[in-house]
C-alpha cells in the first residue's frame, strides 16, 4: 500500500510535539493539501492511493492557518509549528520528498535535473556536434503555471535559457552558445503533490553570431 495519508498523520503525532488529537491532525493535513475538510480529501478523485513516488509537496499555508484557527489553535505561531511538523512527517517516511510553502520554491530544485535532461537529448546532441565545442554551462529560467491545484494529470513547467560552451582556440569556430528550451512535466499524485518528472520537447539551436553590417552605399555622388 505504501506511504498513505494515515501514515503521515501518525508521524505527525510525533513531529508536532504536542498532544493534538488524531482527528485534528487529519483535518490539518487535509487542509495543508488543499482541502477544507478530511471528508473532502477522502472523497476526492484527485488523490493517488499513496504518496510513494512523490517528489514535491506544496502546502496550502493559507488554508492550513484558517483550519488551525477553526480548531482553536493560535496562529501564526501554531501555523509555523505545524508547517515544520508536516515537513518532518513527510521526511520521516519519504526522505527524498521536498515540502514547500509555495510552488515557486520548486524552481530551486530544477536546474540540475532539467539541464541533464536537455544535455542528454538528441536535439541538443545534434547542435553541440556542429559547434566543434565541448562542455555546457546551463543558465535556465522556469515559467511555472499560475496554479498547482488544477485537476490535470500533469503539472507542466516551461524552461528556457542557454548553454555556454568551451571553444578550442585552435579549432574552427562554429558558435559557443546554444539557446535551449524544454517542457518539464510532473505527474500529479494529488492536488498539491507532484510525482515523477520528465523533460520533453527539447529545443536547441546554436546562436548565430552577429555580423557587422556593411555601410550602405549612397545613391548620390559628391565631388
Amino acid at each position: 500500500m505504501g506511504i498513505t495519508f494515515p501514515s503521515i498523520c501518525h508521524a505527525l503525532r510525533t513531529t508536532s510535539g504536542k498532544r493534538i488529537p488524531l482527528g485534528h491532525l487529519h483535518e490539518l493535513l487535509a487542509a495543508a493539501l488543499g482541502y477544507k475538510s478530511y471528508a473532502a480529501y477522502k472523497a476526492s478523485a484527485e488523490e493517488a492511493p499513496s504518496f510513494d513516488g512523490a517528489q514535491h509537496v506544496v502546502l496550502d499555508v493559507e488554508l492550513l492557518t484558517e483550519r488551525l484557527g477553526q480548531l482553536g489553535y493560535v496562529a501564526p505561531a501554531a501555523s509555523e509549528s505545524m508547517i515544520a511538523a508536516i515537513g518532518l512527517a513527510f521526511q520521516s517516511h519519504l526522505p527524498s520528498t521536498k515540502v514547500h510553502r509555495v510552488a515557486d520554491d520548486i524552481k530551486d530544485y530544477l536546474q540540475d535535473d532539467v539541464a541533464d535532461g536537455i544535455e542528454n537529448s538528441g536535439q541538443y546532441s545534434g547542435e553541440i556536434a556542429i559547434t566543434n565545442a565541448t562542455g555546457g554551462d546551463f543558465d535556465l529560467e522556469f515559467d511555472l503555471p499560475a496554479s498547482i491545484e488544477e485537476a490535470l494529470p500533469t503539472w507542466v513547467v516551461h524552461a528556457t535559457g542557454t548553454s555556454s560552451l568551451d571553444q578550442d582556440p585552435d579549432s574552427v569556430h562554429h558558435g559557443d552558445v546554444i539557446d535551449v528550451s524544454a517542457m518539464v512535466s510532473f505527474m500529479k499524485l494529488g492536488r498539491r503533490v507532484l510525482g515523477e518528472m520528465t523533460v520533453e520537447d527539447v529545443g536547441a539551436a546554436v546562436r548565430q553570431e552577429a555580423t557587422e553590417e556593411e555601410p550602405e552605399e549612397s545613391d548620390s555622388w559628391a565631388p
